[in-house]
């Protein structure tokens, strides 16, 4: 018996931030997808294990479905199988749980596309699906939700999951919608070209969106004028990617990215690091669109442009610059 599920990356396209107080975010899946695959073993206990690391975790499952580990703590992954258990009630026995998600990294350096998300969507799926629990389209996506907030103690929006849940390419969300279990899915223009662009500052996601909360406490009038002006350009960039304006997405994508950049300056967030500097120089000489990436940033910037020739210069440069640079739509 063998049950396997995937769920999808993602980036935060815009909308990341003040996604925690309302606004709509338009979010990317990417081709880098997290599987996990649940089967029966002759073990004694069951286990985890976790690739890309090629670890193995043994643990049991009490009456009460709390995993206790028999020797090492898988810490961070172990969350997920941990919380996941807990909430759907089950108690397995001699089962291996395997979680692979070796498509988020590159040269054993995380890349960060919301893999948490990820994980929770496809390790709730896979259960449903090997013990027959008998489960609602609604009810999955409820119990992902809840097992990746516990897991990001209950910050961020929520909004990543929803996107790994529904799988459907480029979609647009807000809390509102986030709480009836819908969301718009978008067509992905066919001339318009995304690419992910890595450096070696790892985001620290949680500590960002803690410095988020705190900037609005200290500046409260700040934060109220900025909420005004962004969500009138989220409002009109809604337009344009149902239109399929490119020119007026990578506009609307700038004056965007404007009003993130003060709010980083205000804030002190930090998502704009100095090599995230560095790639925007390269690419607002040649006249293309770029920014770091989601809420956590700081590990993964994108290029936007219509124009294949200049990305191409764009990407020579870059990789020049020992840059690693990836596909993320399929």
């Amino acid at each position: 018996m063998k049950a396997e599920s995937t769920a999808p990356g993602k980036v935060f396209l815009s909308g990341e931030y003040l996604a925690l107080d309302g606004s709509l975010a338009t979010i990317l899946t990417t081709k880098q997808r997290a599987l996990v695959t649940i089967e029966k073993t002759q073990n004694s206990t069951n286990t985890l294990c976790s690739l890309p690391s090629n670890q193995t975790f043994a643990f049991n499952v009490n009456n009460k479905h709390k995993v206790e580990w028999v020797g090492d703590d898988p810490q961070e992954l172990g969350l997920f199988l941990k919380w996941s258990i807990l909430e759907m009630q089950i108690r397995p026995t001699n089962t291996r749980f395997t979680i692979d998600t070796t498509d988020f990294y590159k040269e054993n350096k995380k890349i960060g596309l919301g893999s948490s998300a990820a994980i929770s969507s496809a390790l709730i799926y896979a259960m449903v699906n090997y013990f027959d629990i008998k489960y609602s389209d609604e009810m999955i996506l409820n119990s992902s939700l809840r097992v990746h907030n516990t897991k990001q103690n209950n910050l961020g929006s929520g909004l990543d999951v929803i996107a790994a849940h529904a799988d459907s390419g480029l979609i647009e969300c807000d809390i509102e919608t986030l709480s009836k279990g819908k969301w718009t899915t978008l067509e992905w223009p066919s001339d318009l070209i995304i690419k992910g662009v890595i450096t070696s500052k790892e985001s620290k996601t949680a500590s960002m969106i803690q410095k988020y909360f705190n900037g609005q406490v200290q500046h409260k009038e700040f934060f109220e004028k900025l909420q005004i002006d962004v969500n009138q350009v989220l409002k009109e960039l809604s337009l344009s990617w149902i239109d399929h304006d490119i020119s007026s997405i990578l506009e609307l994508m700038e004056q965007y990215n404007i009003l993130m950049q003060r709010l980083n300056e205000k804030y002190n967030l930090g998502i704009y690091s100095d090599e995230h500097q560095e790639l925007a120089k390269l690419t607002n000489k040649l006249g293309l669109f770029y920014k770091p990436s989601g809420a956590g940033g700081g590990d993964l910037g994108l290029i936007l442009t219509d124009d294949s020739i200049k990305l191409k210069q764009l990407l020579t440069q870059i990789r020049d610059k020992k840059y690693q640079t990836i596909d993320l739509r399929a």
